[in-house]
């Protein structure tokens, strides 16, 4: 069926946690303020305000970038799935996910499978060429494919412990002076990475053909979703008398989350070809399968955990810096069945266990000063964090009257730019952002525009 290689892609689609139209325009740099709260505890208790926050509706302008194109329009499908077959259907399961995952902005310019489509068939085509002595992956007009792609960061439990994805969702069930609980539904941590091996790296860069050598890519994958409780603490603590910085003031948090998962998986599943005596590949020999799938659905199993978090905040002269420590110290354990494969495409299953404990933090550390102008004001900040991958942003907004006009330069799973303008008016607030991502498996860089609606009464 065509382009069924990416219909996968969408059994794993979920909202990630969305940042807001101002962040965006800013490259999604994170200012300190109470958003911030997530990924400092500390500033549960900062004030609200002093950089500015978010303010309305995030419109869903995804939604219309899947009705308006045909080749991310899911309904015609519905209505006939028969359809799928025909090679003049222009519908694109990349296109879909690519706009599905990201329903905060109208994507100018999604990913399309198209790369892989030979026209005159309307089927992915993707040719592995071996010859004297050497190999080459090529699309079907021999033009050659970059085996490193993915999207996202795949982290399993081995890898990431016991820290879940940000919430999609928070429901606040206590706020009392310092304290808080909050509720909240979580669906994240997804990603996708298809790699070569060392062997088959060095033969794709112009190295020949070992003899008795496996050469093969490896499929590794995540993704994770369930309801998280967290307890928190934070206040502010007496200020410091610190030398040529003067008085600086101090805020400390602390919070505990446990969390019940409903379903999880995690994959490092190779698939190779072995060279003989040689050094040849025999085309007519089966693939060899190696690695595991490890999945949790309900019914099929679930998961638990706890973890415990940390920051602080300091303020002086006019800058604000905060640090964060998440999974300070965490347990997690996933019950499910896992499929194994060892060389033959069958694999056996039965079930098992994912758990670890111990200290793998994950930190944020984030700056901002504002300052003065002769006409308006500019804020000025920048982020840096590591949880799975290191990642940062560096952005400002100027605020001349009503106006707010924003800018911001990222490296998060690529490099992202972020270009964004505001207005505030008697009772509503409008903001525009021009975003980037890196597509999903081509790679290439989407563009898209995200927008809120605020109505003060």
């Amino acid at each position: 069926m065509r382009r069924r290689w990416f219909a996968f892609l969408v059994l794993l689609s979920g909202l990630a946690f969305a940042q807001g139209v101002r962040s965006l325009g800013m490259a999604g740099l994170v200012l300190p303020g109470p958003g911030a709260a997530h990924l400092n505890p500390g500033y549960a208790a900062y004030p609200a305000g002093v950089y500015g926050e978010e303010s309305g509706f995030q419109l869903p302008l995804g939604l219309l970038g899947i009705l308006l194109r045909p080749e991310s329009n899911p309904i015609p499908i519905l209505r006939n799935p028969q359809s799928l077959s025909d090679p003049n259907n222009p519908f694109d399961f990349l296109s879909l996910y690519d706009q599905l995952t990201h329903l905060n902005s109208f994507l100018i310019n999604p990913a399309s499978s198209n790369a892989f489509i030979n026209p005159s068939t309307g089927y992915p085509e993707i040719q592995i060429h071996v010859e004297a002595g050497s190999i080459r992956v090529t699309d079907y007009q021999g033009r050659p494919l970059n085996l490193e792609l993915g999207f996202g960061s795949p982290s399993g439990v081995g890898s990431s412990k016991a820290l879940t994805p940000a919430s999609l969702f928070r429901i606040p069930l206590l706020r009392e002076n310092n304290l808080y609980l909050e509720l909240g539904t979580y669906a994240g941590g997804f990603g996708l990475g298809l790699s070569p091996n060392a062997a088959l790296r060095q033969a794709l860069a112009g190295g020949s053909l070992q003899p008795n050598t496996e050469y093969a890519v490896t499929l590794n994958g995540s993704g994770q979703s369930g309801v998280s409780l967290s307890f928190g603490y934070a206040t502010r603590l007496p200020e410091l008398p610190v030398p040529e910085l003067g008085r600086v003031r101090l805020y400390a948090g602390g919070r505990g989350e446990g969390f019940y998962g409903l379903a999880y998986v995690e994959s490092n599943l190779s698939i190779g070809l072995q060279t003989d005596a040689q050094g040849q590949i025999d085309p007519n020999q089966p693939p060899i399968y190696r690695g595991n799938i490890f999945y949790t659905y309900p019914g099929n199993g679930s998961g638990f955990g706890l973890r415990a978090d940390l920051g602080v905040v300091a303020e002086s002269q006019g800058v604000t810096v905060g640090l964060g420590i998440r999974n300070l110290l965490g347990f997690a354990r996933w019950s499910g069945t896992e499929l194994a494969w060892n060389g033959s495409s069958n694999p056996t299953s039965a079930q098992a266990e994912r758990s670890s404990f111990g200290f793998v933090p994950a930190f944020f550390l984030n700056a901002a000063t504002k300052v003065p102008l002769e006409t308006g004001q500019l804020i000025l900040g920048g982020d840096l964090g590591y949880e799975t991958h290191l990642y940062g942003h560096i952005g400002g907004e100027y605020a001349l009257g009503p106006g707010r006009f924003r800018a911001g330069l990222g490296f998060d799973d690529g490099l992202r730019v972020g270009l964004g303008a505001g207005v505030v008016g008697p009772g509503f607030s409008l903001d525009a952002a021009l975003t980037t991502h890196r597509a999903p498996i081509v790679g290439h860089t989407v563009f898209g525009i995200a927008m809120s609606l605020g109505l003060n009464f």
